[in-house]
């Protein structure tokens, strides 16, 4: 790139140069900033920015100097690799947390009638630690896929899609942090993630539908579709859920199919769904 001593053009001229950017000029600003690139394909990509110009005795700027800054470069495979990697080792913990379990009656755990969070129960759970660590290691690496996942936005559908999405990734981290020996605190930030988590996938699934060009293909709003069903007919079961003794253990479990632990299961399993499809679908776009 070639330093320019001087700048006459007008304040409002737009100057582009090939190979170098566009900027507009004017001898008398003491900012010209210098653009490499813009849109989705430049992310990550580090930008020169002009440092402010020098300037002499008669107020004339007789040099500029360019300072290259640095970016965290995310491309669609990283991100992708990142949503990967968050729900493997969510499911990974869960496994090594549940084959060992037995509960207070020595019984064996089962997704079938059995919440979640009771893997994480440090009075009952033997590897209860380890399912806590992943899900507050697998809940920061959600929240901050989907953060990063909410650039790929846009319109009035953006803002929404990042509030829902940071509360989503906060409370299901809070959710290993507060295990179920703290009940009441546990209770709070699981009741917080599974209102905001089908939201998540229903904002997006809003913009795919209405955005003309996406980027994304338009089968995922079938996943997308499953985790809004799922997750209301979960909210909607667990409203009638009164247990006998809210603040300690559960008594009267049935030994069979019991729906409001088995669709907190099917809730959770079917978003962690979602976001495998949207991430073997950012590994078809084309990277930068």
């Amino acid at each position: 790139m070639v330093d320019r001593a001087i700048d006459d053009k007008s304040p409002d001229t737009l100057v582009v140069v090939s190979g170098e950017g566009f900027w507009t000029g004017s001898s008398t600003l003491p900012h010209l900033h210098h653009f490499s690139g813009a849109g989705p394909s430049t992310w990550g990509r580090p930008i020169d920015v002009f440092a402010p110009p020098a300037v002499d005795r008669e107020g004339l700027r007789v040099a500029t100097t360019p300072i290259r800054t640095l970016s965290l470069s995310v491309t669609p495979r990283r991100l992708a690799l990142l949503g990967l990697v968050s729900t493997s080792l969510i499911l990974l913990v869960i496994a090594v947390a549940a084959f060992p379990y037995r509960g207070r009656l020595g019984e064996a755990y089962s997704p079938l009638n059995h919440f979640i969070s009771e893997l994480g129960e440090i009075s009952v759970s033997r590897l209860a630690w380890a399912f806590n660590l992943g899900i507050v290691v697998g809940g920061m690496g959600l929240g901050t896929f989907l953060l990063l996942l909410a650039s790929r936005l846009n319109g009035p559908f953006k803002t929404p899609f990042v509030a829902v999405g940071l509360v989503a990734g906060v409370s299901g981290t809070l959710v290993g942090v507060f295990p179920m020996d703290y009940l009441s605190t546990h209770r709070i930030a699981s009741d917080v993630f599974f209102l905001t988590g089908g939201l998540v996938a229903g904002i997006f699934s809003l913009w795919l539908l209405t955005a003309r060009r996406p980027g994304f293909t338009r089968w995922l709003l079938v996943p997308g579709a499953e985790v809004v069903v799922v997750f209301g007919t979960f909210i909607a079961a667990y409203s009638t859920y009164h247990p006998a003794n809210p603040d300690g253990p559960i008594l009267n479990r049935p030994t069979g199919l019991w729906g409001v632990p088995f669709l907190e299961w099917a809730s959770l399993l079917s978003l962690l769904l979602w976001v495998a499809c949207v991430s073997i679908d950012l590994l078809r776009q084309r990277t930068d």
